[in-house]
């Protein structure tokens, strides 16, 4: 089923939209209007009390101002399916708090921000795969909670965070990256918990960092298990259970390999982010840069392959590492990601 909507949204329902089978393509260019204290925030799929996904090919594309790709004011579930969000509107009027729609401000009735995905409710992913890209806001947003199990999800956003939850972020399991080129990887305004999975996230320079929690309001970020790689460091009074460790620098558009125990992990260093480099892992992890990388299985859009055959290169010295964004000698300025 193919969906062209200009001047509405493109699927649409009052209570609950679930997606079992099938692909679906919607494109819409409709633009966020308000006029008094009617306003229309378009999306390519939208729904009042919850969206779920449990198979079928979903590709949804939203170019108008203040567009979002998916937009709910319930919960969200992801159990299966293909789902590949494209938002390149700019946001629409401005946002609330003096703050701006940079940083995830709270939206005024004059403003409503352009996401590639929103759920009002918690979001759920325990399978299926994710991949969503936004121009001028966050990626992936929820206003209650954030847990990953299973699956891959893949999310960048070139000016916000990546994904963002309001409440706790959680990961437990499956293959989750997210990568900003302009604020933190991981946001969460809640206390943020790593404890299985695989984890890629990239933050841009300083202050912002590649995986962050709410330490001004009395949260933190737990890294209690999975295998992490963040660009950009760990937010700051982190409690890190398993051990991380940091490289202070790394270089642009490079093939790193990550062995944990038997495992390796080859993954590409973005354009720009900022420093340091830190990974951890179920056992003491070794680093090896330059490396020439072939076969294996490829995930987050080519940045990672896992069980790939890895040669050359040079190790890379690691060394304890306790959160905090410092360190020095990272690389400078370059392009903002793919789009």
């Amino acid at each position: 089923m193919a969906v062209e909507a200009s001047g509405k949204s493109g699927i649409v329902s009052d209570d609950y939209l679930h997606i079992m089978e099938g692909t679906i393509t919607v494109n819409t260019t409709t633009s966020a209007t308000v006029s008094g204290s009617d306003t229309l925030k378009p999306a390519c799929l939208k729904a009042n009390d919850y969206i779920k996904v449990t198979g079928g090919t979903l590709d949804l594309s939203s170019s108008g101002t203040g567009a979002k790709g998916i937009s709910c004011d319930g919960y969200g579930v992801f159990r299966g399916g293909i789902v590949n969000v494209t938002v390149t509107g700019s946001n629409y009027g401005s946002s609330g708090g003096g703050g701006g729609f940079h940083g995830g401000g709270q939206s005024s009735s004059d403003g409503v921000s352009a996401k590639g995905i929103k759920f009002d409710g918690n979001l759920s992913i325990t399978g299926g795969k994710l991949i969503v890209k936004a121009t001028s806001h966050e990626g992936m947003e929820s206003k209650g909670t954030i847990s990953i199990s299973g699956g891959e999800v893949y999310s960048y956003s070139q000016s916000d965070d990546a994904i963002n939850s309001a409440g706790e972020f959680t990961i437990s399991g499956g293959y989750v990256c997210g990568y900003s080129a302009g604020n933190d990887g991981l946001d969460a305004n809640g206390n943020c918990y790593i404890k299985g999975g695989v984890v890629y996230a990239i933050g841009s320079s300083s202050p912002e960092v590649a995986v962050d929690a709410n330490t001004e309001g009395g949260y933190k970020l737990y890294v209690e298990g999975g295998t992490l790689i963040a660009i950009g460091g760990l937010e700051s009074g982190s409690s890190l259970t398993q051990d991380c460790y940091s490289a202070s620098s790394w270089s642009q558009n490079t093939w790193y390999a990550l062995t944990v125990g038997s495992t390796v992990y080859a993954f590409k260093t973005p354009s720009s982010g900022g420093t340091p480099l830190v990974v951890s892992g179920a056992s003491t992890p070794t680093l090896s840069s330059g490396v020439t990388v072939s076969g294996g299985t490829s995930c987050f859009e080519g940045l990672l392959c896992q069980d790939a055959s890895v040669s050359g290169g040079s190790s890379v010295s690691l060394s304890s590492y306790t959160g905090g964004n410092g360190g020095g000698g990272g690389p400078g300025g370059g392009g903002h990601g793919p789009f």
